[in-house]
C-alpha cells in the first residue's frame, strides 16, 4: 500500500491492511509526519522520510520523489494505492515491475473542492487521474454512488467499501481526554466531529445556534485550518453555546462520541465530490449509537433516511437546521433512534462485513 495520509490516523487504511494481512503479506508505504508516534500493527508500516522545503508544493513534490523511490524498492504482486496522490507514487513502479495497480479513491478527485493548497494545480487533476487510470486492474471507494461514477467514467471496476467501525472495537474507555459530560453536566450536547475545513458547514452550523435554546450546547471536535475563522464568527454573534476542542486520539473517538447527544455531519455541496460524499464521521457517529443530521446527500440519505438513524436537511439553512435539532432531541424520538442505530450497526454498517466484501475483491483481482 502506498499513501501520503497521516497513516496512524487514517483508519480506512489501517482497517484495510488489518482484513488483508489475515490472507496476505502487507506492507505500508507512508509519509513520513513530524512527531509520529508508531503503534504495533499485525503488518509492516515503512515511514518514508524526505527533505523538508519550506514552499508548500515543493514539499510535497519531495515527499512524492521520496515514496517513488520506496515502492521502487519493493517487490510486490500487487501495488495498492490510495487516493490520486499515492496512485501517482505507485504508477511507475507497478508499470515497470509489471505488477497489478489498485487505485482506492476516497474522494472524488476529478471534481473535488478547491482547496487552497490546490490553487494553481486543481486543473492537472482530471486529466492526470486519466492517464494514471490506465495501468489500474479495479479501484475500490467509499460508497456506491463514487464506485458507480468512477466505474462509468473509467470503465474500471470499483467497490464500494464502507469505513465502518468493527463489531468487537471497544466503545469505552478508562481514559478520556474530553470529558464532555463533566465539562456541560445538564446540557444537550451537539457534536460535529472532524477538522474544521472549507465545505464542512461550520459557518451555517455556528448560524444555526442563534436559534436554539440555552441549554442546547455546541462542540467541535477536531480543530483544522478554518478553525480559527469559525471562532471569531461565534464572538461576532454574540454566542455562549459554542466550544472549540482540539482533536482526540484516534482510539478515544468513539468513547468521545458517545457522550453526545446528537452528531452532525452537514457537508455543503461545494462540489460534487462533496455532494456524492459520505464522510468517516457517518459511521462513527453510527458505531457510538450517537443519532445524526446529516445534508440531504444522496448517500447520506441511503445511511441516515433508510435505517432511521436521524434526519437530514439541507446544509446550507441555519434556521431548518436548529429546527431539526431541536425536534430530534425529543427523549422518545431519542429512544427510537438508539435501537435503530445499534441494529443498523450490528447487521449493515460495520467492519467485519466490509472486510469480507475486500477479501472477495483480492480473491477475485488473484
Amino acid at each position: 500500500m502506498v499513501t501520503t495520509s497521516e497513516i496512524f490516523h487514517d483508519s480506512r487504511i489501517l482497517n484495510e491492511a488489518k482484513t488483508l494481512a489475515k490472507n496476505y503479506q502487507v506492507t505500508i508505504l507512508a509519509k513520513k509526519y513530524p512527531g509520529q508516534v508508531r503503534k504495533k500493527m499485525p503488518f509492516s508500516i515503512k515511514l518514508i522520510p524526505y527533505w523538508r522545503l519550506p514552499w508548500f508544493q515543493l514539499d510535497i513534490f519531495s515527499s512524492f520523489l521520496s515514496l517513488i523511490r520506496a515502492a521502487f524498492r519493493e517487490n510486490p504482486d500487487i501495488y495498492h494505492a490510495h487516493d490520486l496522490d499515492g496512485l501517482l507514487c505507485a504508477f511507475a513502479a507497478a508499470l515497470l515491475k509489471g505488477k497489478i495497480l489498485i487505485y482506492d479513491s476516497h474522494e472524488l478527485w476529478s471534481a473535488t473542492y478547491p482547496f487552497a493548497n490546490l490553487r494553481g494545480l486543481r486543473f492537472l487533476l482530471p486529466p492526470l487521474e486519466k492517464i494514471l487510470i490506465w495501468r489500474v486492474r479495479a479501484g475500490l471507494t467509499v460508497n456506491q454512488s463514487l464506485a458507480d461514477y468512477l466505474s462509468k467514467k473509467y470503465h474500471r471496476h470499483f467497490l464500494a467499501l464502507h469505513n465502518a467501525a468493527s463489531l468487537s472495537e471497544k466503545r469505552n474507555s478508562t481514559k478520556i481526554q474530553l470529558n464532555l459530560r463533566q465539562k456541560f453536566p445538564g446540557k444537550k450536547i451537539i457534536l460535529h466531529l472532524g477538522a474544521a475545513d472549507e465545505g464542512r458547514g461550520m459557518e451555517e452550523i455556528i448560524q444555526a445556534a442563534q436559534y436554539l435554546p440555552e441549554k442546547f450546547i455546541l462542540v467541535f471536535v477536531g480543530g483544522g485550518k478554518t478553525e480559527n475563522e469559525a471562532k471569531n464568527l461565534a464572538l461576532k454573534l454574540g454566542l455562549k453555546n459554542i466550544h472549540f476542542f482540539p482533536a482526540v486520539p484516534p482510539e478515544e473517538i468513539l468513547p468521545t462520541i458517545a457522550q453526545a447527544d446528537l452528531g452532525l455531519a452537514l457537508t455543503q455541496k461545494v462540489s460534487l465530490s462533496y455532494y456524492l460524499s459520505l464522510p468517516n464521521k457517518i459511521f462513527q457517529y453510527l458505531s457510538a449509537g450517537l443519532p445524526i443530521l446529516g445534508s440531504n446527500f444522496p448517500e447520506f440519505k441511503k445511511v441516515i433516511k433508510a435505517h432511521g438513524l436521524g434526519e437530514t436537511v439541507d446544509p446550507s439553512r441555519p434556521k431548518l437546521i436548529a429546527k431539526k435539532i431541536q425536534a430530534m432531541l425529543n427523549p422518545q424520538k431519542q429512544k427510537i433512534y438508539h435501537q435503530r442505530l445499534a441494529r443498523a450497526f450490528q447487521d449493515h454498517y460495520n467492519w467485519d462485513i466490509e472486510g469480507q466484501k475486500l477479501l472477495k475483491f483480492y480473491q477475485s483481482i488473484i
